[in-house]
């Protein structure tokens, strides 16, 4: 009986605790839309447009992290050395050591190949913000939808959506 007891309260406090993290993770999630809302919008105000990638190189997950560091033009193309910064990487737990200025060779040097070197192994490390569950935020400009703007979410816990919205995914507050 007493281990049917502590079996029970147990469960309980499991499952508790596994709502309290959901809703944490909910909240960093949140939090995190925020700040990638107010990067874009510094972004928009240093250049005119949203980060955007119009040849299509990256992934839209790349675009914004690109751009949010630096690395991003107005035009889309890469910038080296790059721009000042309209986020922080490391706010989103992204190590910034990666994309260390100091690093970057010259473009004059071998022909350029050791800069288009450098730059792919970058990209090689596939650079994108992650939501609390592992998951790319995403990002999309110009939208699907031909709506203005651009649109940025979540996929949530589940990490996925299916052309439609699904419950547990998280848009900006």
């Amino acid at each position: 009986m007493i281990l049917l007891i502590i079996g029970i309260l147990l469960s309980t406090l499991l499952v508790g605790f596994s709502y309290v993290q959901e809703k944490q993770n909910e909240k960093k999630a949140h939090l995190e839309l925020s700040a990638l809302e107010v990067g874009i919008t510094s972004y928009f105000r240093e250049f005119g447009d949203f980060p955007n990638c119009p040849e299509a190189v990256c992934t839209p997950g790349e675009c914004l992290f690109l751009s949010m560091i630096g690395f991003h033009n107005a035009m889309g193309g890469l910038e080296v050395p790059p721009n000042r910064a309209t986020l922080p990487a490391g706010l989103l737990g992204f190590d910034t050591a990666v994309f260390d200025e100091a690093e970057i060779p010259d473009f004059s040097h071998n022909d350029g190949n050791s800069l288009k070197i450098w730059i792919s192994n970058i990209l090689s490390k596939d650079p994108s913000f992650l939501d609390p569950w592992g998951n790319e935020y995403q990002y999309e400009y110009p939208r699907k939808d031909n709506a203005g703007g651009y649109k940025i979410f979540s996929l949530g816990p589940d990490g996925e959506t299916t052309g439609k919205f699904t419950e547990d995914d998280i848009f900006p507050l």
